[in-house]
């Protein structure tokens, strides 16, 4: 019965996967149908708390696009860019990490690629080399933001274990750090170089380069400044409140005083951030709900509400079942669960997701917290198959030709970088823990 189960949520996750968008989120819903319906399973917990964390901070990342803040972001990462050609493969993937650390989302890095590739190219490097890293980074600086899901999502379930948001986030900002830095050492001498690609010099030769026109510069207003210092200081007064809960009210409890949660400090910041971007920083409401940035929240937080639901469900039905089957090894190595995480991230597409349904299953099987933490790194496998939206755009964007999708799936231009920056930051959080003695 457990095969038949599996093959259920597995059929719906691959079904979901191939309809794209909120595909996921509808099948996944669909599968935790069956699995009540059909098996008789009880529901499992609803990633609510997620999902609430992702409409608030998505809404604070429409609004902060609305008033025009992004724009000043990349322009000023543009510019950095810019005076520094000769090193664009080590630092465009280090820009790519900060910015989505600021910003909250890996999205941000679409507007960075043709930069990136008009830089590269005119400096004679290979655009795959800084381009394959630069998405790679982008993506694992997830796990490094105080505010997205995913980390929120982990500080959830180890919350209970005395781990705060804190504890996690010291850990994977050094480690995915480090992780960025060694997916752009790999890529420094990666392929041919530009003069010498077959691809390019044939788009040369047939005048099949469509470089994209230079766009006018436009004068942002001053407003669009201070909602960038406004979302910055917004997350860092995240952090502050989950550094010291004495500052955050409290009431009585069956455990004495008892401060507020962080997932309702999280949603209450945001979502007053966004209030304050649209009454003094010109942030346009319709504007917010039609861009790009909430549709895209809008995708996640249904993906995770079926897939994660419909996974836990499965999960915790058969508990007992993995705990007297694989605990035993996991114990004896448990970086081999690291390995379970990441198929499971490749297989969902978000590093949210992954994180909903593999950690509280960690702790389930008796995982350390400090062991989690090191591995958490490894949600951020949605690069492996290469039909992530980042990884198809950072194609598209090369007009050079020479990032690039293989014959075989695997073996495109993002699978060296990707693997060796999870690789390093799992390695650099053990290490981290080590050194901290926990």
């Amino acid at each position: 019965m457990v095969y038949l189960q599996l093959l259920v949520v597995l059929g719906a996750i691959f079904l979901g996967v191939r309809m794209g968008g909120i595909g996921l989120g509808v099948t996944g819903g669909a599968g935790l149908f069956i699995l009540t319906f059909v098996f008789g399973l009880k529901p499992g917990h609803a990633p609510i708390d997620v999902i609430l964390i992702i409409i608030s901070v998505i809404t604070a990342s429409a609004a902060l696009q609305s008033a025009r803040g992004l724009d000043y972001m990349v322009g000023i990462a543009a510019r950095f860019l810019r005076r520094n050609p000769r090193h664009i493969v080590l630092l465009a993937p280090l820009v790519g990490w900060l910015s989505t650390f600021l910003a909250g989302t890996g999205f941000i890095a679409l507007a960075l690629m043709p930069i990136v590739v008009e830089v590269a190219e005119k400096t004679g490097i290979r655009p795959e080399r800084p381009l394959a890293g630069l998405t790679v980074a982008s993506q694992n600086a997830i796990v490094a933001c105080p505010v997205s899901a995913a980390t929120v999502a982990l500080a959830t379930v180890l919350a209970p274990h005395g781990v705060a948001l804190t504890d996690i986030i010291m850990i994977s900002i050094p480690a995915t750090l480090i992780g960025a830095l060694a997916g752009s050492l790999v890529m420094l001498r990666y392929g041919r170089d530009l003069a010498d690609d077959p691809v390019y010099r044939h788009r040369l030769a047939s005048g099949g380069i469509a470089r994209p026109q230079a766009a006018g510069v436009q004068a942002l207003p001053r407003t669009a400044a201070w909602s960038v210092y406004g979302f910055l200081f917004t997350v860092a007064l995240i952090v502050l409140l989950a550094a010291m809960p004495q500052l955050r009210p409290a009431w009585q409890g069956a455990k004495g005083l008892e401060p507020v949660a962080m997932v309702d400090v999280i949603q209450m910041c945001m979502l007053s951030y966004s209030a304050l971007a649209v009454l003094l920083c010109k942030a346009d409401l319709q504007a917010m709900v039609s861009g790009s940035m909430f549709r895209s929240g809008a995708v996640a937080a249904v993906t995770i509400l079926g897939a994660a639901w419909m996974s836990d469900t499965f999960i915790q039905a058969n508990l007992p079942l993995f705990q007297h089957n694989i605990v035993s090894i996991i114990h004896q190595a448990p970086w081999l669960f690291a390995f379970a995480v990441f198929t499971m991230a490749v297989i969902l597409f978000s590093q949210g997701a992954t994180t909903k349904v593999m950690m509280p299953l960690g702790v389930s099987l008796g995982l350390a917290a400090p062991t989690l933490i090191a591995i958490f790194p490894a949600v951020v496998g949605v690069y492996v198959l290469p039909s992530y939206p980042s990884l198809i755009a950072a194609v598209e964007m090369d007009y050079t030709g020479s990032t690039r999708i293989g014959r075989w799936v695997f073996n495109h231009s993002f699978i060296l970088p990707g693997l060796a920056t999870t690789a390093a930051s799992i390695a650099a959080g053990f290490a981290l823990m080590a050194l901290r003695g926990v």
